[in-house]
């Protein structure tokens, strides 16, 4: 029987060739060693089906054991046939590079089992002394750092125009994004839908509403890829992922360049795969994911929603395992029938904070801004209460560490201090100078003076309680 013809199509054929497993055994020579050698070729061929998620690990283990003892291979629970069966077993739910090519004759052969990796755990006690974990945000209770974002829209809603809004807010050290904060720093934007020209046009129509000069924004890093070679992963015919090489060139850009922000637009022009294949939908995702992780990176994913997703208001597209995979997600709506020029942004998902945040936008002939000032200014207090109780923090430190900070203007100063450093999360010393005048005109710091009569210093201490 040739074997390799019930595995030309992996979909249709891969149930076929499992249940042929016992007819492969069967038609080999009636010896232990000739049996075990085509148990072990089996193996070998549904190998493929698992690593491409046509077949359950489990579900072909288990076949493995029933063939061997059906044809009285598997030996007495700890023998060493019972050991061989296992080798077989485990080397057809592995990767080839841990795969065994060593003896089936019965006997045990330690150097030829399988390499397989220990498994790690944890106990609570491992904890203890260390500090737990705070989320960092890129923008405040949306785009979490360190990890992907979905964000979602029709064609011509306004995602593109938007997300360029948070690229030029987070490389110019604007501080904030329609109506949040958010960090200062690098980023990188993958345009592969619209050319350089309507890029531009729209950071120079943004800078120009925000009264600042685009061509000093060093920070702003585009990308526009032939519009035939977006791809970054593809999948072959067993539907395994594999990296191309765009996205290795973006890894190591990322590596050493280290942005805040990673915009790409969008999944259909990046992903070469079934969107609503479930493995390869989450091997995508996981691989975007190891590169946000190890960076501390943001990356937002523009996508367009399904027919459902437009008709429910989900956003959702294709597979659920788009959304189920990401840590947030936001959703921008159509305009409204009677008033073209509003929109509405929503936070669909969020892992690490609350979902539901609604923001209404409106066109003001350059881009998008809050619709209302109420609601501006609501969310503006949120990020002004943020960016006061940091200062405080860092003053604690400064002053637990014999390190005071005078309340002046210029380099040197409390604004300047905090602004550089480690944990002030990309705040610049314009906030951290609002900052201070808002707590001195709380009561909540006071400056204290130090020093002799000839030679007196001012710093600032929280005030006494």
């Amino acid at each position: 029987m040739n074997f390799d013809a019930t595995i030309s199509t992996p979909i249709r054929d891969a149930q076929k060739a499992l249940s042929l497993a016992a007819r492969i055994v069967a038609t080999a020579p009636n010896t232990p060693s000739a049996r075990l050698h085509a148990l072990q070729k089996m193996a070998d061929h549904l190998r493929e089906y698992v690593r491409s998620g046509w077949l359950n690990p489990a579900t072909v283990s288990g076949k493995i054991f029933e063939v061997a003892a059906l044809h009285g291979l598997a030996g007495e629970p700890g023998s060493d046939q019972e050991a061989a069966i296992m080798q077989i077993a485990m080397s057809a739910n592995l990767p080839s590079e841990l795969r065994s090519t060593g003896r089936h004759d019965g006997k045990s052969d330690d150097a030829s089992m399988p390499t397989m990796p220990s498994l790690e755990t944890k106990t609570p006690g491992a904890w203890k002394g260390t500090e737990l974990f705070k989320q960092r945000w890129l923008a405040a209770a949306r785009i979490p750092c360190g990890d992907l974002t979905l964000y979602s829209g029709n064609g011509g809603a306004g995602k593109t125009e938007t997300a360029v809004q948070l690229l030029v807010s987070v490389t110019a050290g604007l501080g904030d994004w329609l109506g949040c904060v958010v960090e200062t720093g690098p980023a990188l934007f993958l345009s592969c839908e619209e050319p350089e020209a309507n890029i531009r046009d729209r950071i120079e129509r943004i800078c120009k509403h925000r009264c600042i000069d685009p061509h000093a924004i060093e920070d702003l890093h585009l990308h526009f890829p032939d519009l035939e070679a977006t791809w970054l992963v593809t999948a072959d015919r067993f539907g395994k992922i594999t990296k191309t090489a765009l996205l290795q060139q973006i890894e190591l850009w990322i590596s050493v360049r280290r942005p805040i922000l990673v915009v790409i637009d969008s999944i259909a022009a990046v992903f070469d795969g079934e969107a609503i294949a479930r493995r390869q939908v989450r091997s995508f995702l996981a691989m975007l994911r190891k590169v946000a992780r190890d960076n501390e990176a943001a990356i937002v994913l523009l996508d367009h929603p399904s027919v459902r997703g437009m008709a429910d208001g989900s956003g959702t597209a294709n597979s659920v395992d788009w959304r189920n995979s990401v840590r947030a997600m936001l959703h921008l709506s159509d305009a409204d029938k009677n008033d073209p020029d509003s929109r509405e942004l929503e936070v669909k998902k969020s892992n690490y904070g609350r979902a539901g945040e609604k923001i209404k936008l409106r066109w003001n002939g350059q881009t998008f801004v809050p619709a209302t000032s109420a609601q501006s200014s609501s969310y503006r207090a949120a990020a002004e209460r943020d960016v006061d109780e940091l200062f405080l923090k860092l003053l604690d430190k400064r002053i637990a560490q014999g390190r005071p900070i005078r309340p002046s203007n210029g380099r040197g100063s409390a604004p300047f201090e905090l602004a550089g450093d480690p944990e002030a999360n990309g705040v610049s010393a314009d906030a951290f100078r609002a900052a201070m005048e808002r707590l001195f005109t709380a009561g909540r710091i006071v400056s204290v003076e130090t020093g002799p009569a000839s030679k007196r210093r001012k710093h600032i201490e929280r005030a006494p309680r």
